[in-house]
């Protein structure tokens, strides 16, 4: 057995043990040092604050010497998280980010009040920072203290995932164009979720669109957060159409400024993608608000179809997001749209989806 395959097994045996003694009401823990600091990693939706203080404490386990406040790289989070962390908490539905960890982290030396002062929101780095100096304090059992907080921090994992599921909606299927767009709009208007809940609307709307019209086509993208970047995922946009692993149409989806300073963004992550691949695209279509438009487009004097923008050799076409998913949901198949609600609710149903989002999907099914 390879030595990493050696410490994934020793973090799974980690984290089962601390798993089991959370789930045992017998299990009594003295929160009273640490109960404020850990409560405040679940008044945010930014899930990598806690994910770091897991990857902490699974890294103190491993190693007693492991000190994260001036070497937080020491454990080699990335492995540590993305390999066997990530899959304990997939196996046991516990809500996750694919990187949070590393997300907040932002490549810290440490994690001291100097890091926290650079990270929002800043109240909760300051927690994390308090939570591993207690951890890192000379005083007391270290092993005690890492499984004391392992175990607080494990039955709030569990809470929240218990709480999540119970906010799981049973749908009636449904090919009512007008209904569907009422439940796309109130989503991306009242829950945008940073920008997710538009990009995945029309990633679904058009995956769906081409299955059951059965065109070849092939959307990809849509697995993707609103936070990845083109440059990240080395794609030339947040969702792209493709036949024969060819990228044919690149969209880009926003409810926020897609101004000059996005575009030319963008136009480097085209030019980068078009050198790599050989391509020549050349069109990106700009699915977001009429608000969201660069103040100097030209525009079209239409409603759906906004107008234009020219970056060099790159032509951008603005659609008014709503227009285009009202047109999209009428011209797919009955079958299309049925498949279109049931893979947003699978969405919506889905672990690592916003509690805000879940709760209101509830809301306007049991009105």
């Amino acid at each position: 057995m390879s030595a990493t395959s050696e410490r994934n097994d020793k973090v799974q045996q980690i984290l089962v043990s601390l798993y089991q003694k959370a789930i045992d009401p017998t299990t009594r823990v003295d929160e009273s040092p640490y109960k404020d600091s850990v409560d405040k990693l679940f008044t945010t939706d930014v899930w990598g604050f806690r994910e770091v203080l897991l990857v902490v404490i699974v890294g103190m386990y491993l190693n007693p010497n492991y000190k994260a406040s001036t070497g937080f790289y020491g454990c080699k989070p990335r492995a540590l998280y993305e390999g066997p962390i990530k899959e304990f908490l997939l196996d046991k539905n516990i809500p996750h980010r694919k990187s949070g960890p590393l997300n907040v982290a932002k490549a810290a030396v440490g994690l001291n009040e100097t890091w926290a002062a650079q990270r929002q929101p800043d109240d909760v780095a300051r927690a994390i920072v308090r939570l591993v100096n207690y951890l890192e304090a000379d005083n007391g059992s270290l092993r005690d203290k890492i499984t004391s907080i392992g175990i607080s921090l494990m039955r709030r994992l569990i809470n929240e995932s218990q709480a999540l599921q119970e906010l799981a909606v049973d749908i009636e299927p449904s090919a009512d164009p007008d209904f569907l767009f009422y439940l796309c709009k109130e989503l991306i208007t009242k829950v945008p979720d940073a920008g997710n809940t538009p990009q995945k609307i029309a990633a679904l709307l058009l995956k769906n669109y081409h299955l059951y019209f059965h065109t070849g086509i092939e959307v990809t993208g849509d697995e993707d957060r609103a936070s990845v970047t083109s440059t990240t995922s080395k794609k030339p946009g947040d969702i792209n159409e493709e036949c024969a692993g060819r990228i044919y149409k690149v969209y880009e989806v926003t409810v926020k400024a897609f101004d000059v300073a996005r575009i030319r963004d963008s136009y480097d992550c085209i030019k980068i993608y078009n050198d790599e691949h050989g391509t020549d695209i050349n069109e990106i279509i700009v699915i977001c608000r009429p608000q969201d438009c660069p103040s100097d487009i030209i525009r079209s004097g239409m409603h759906g179809y906004l107008g234009k923008y020219e970056c060099q050799n790159v032509v951008y076409y603005y659609w008014d997001l709503f227009e285009w998913a009202v047109n999209l949901l009428q011209h797919m198949t009955p079958d299309g749209r049925k498949g279109f609600y049931a893979s947003l609710n699978s969405y919506i149903n889905a672990t690592n989806t916003a509690e805000k989002v879940k709760r209101l999907w509830l809301e306007l099914h049991t009105q």
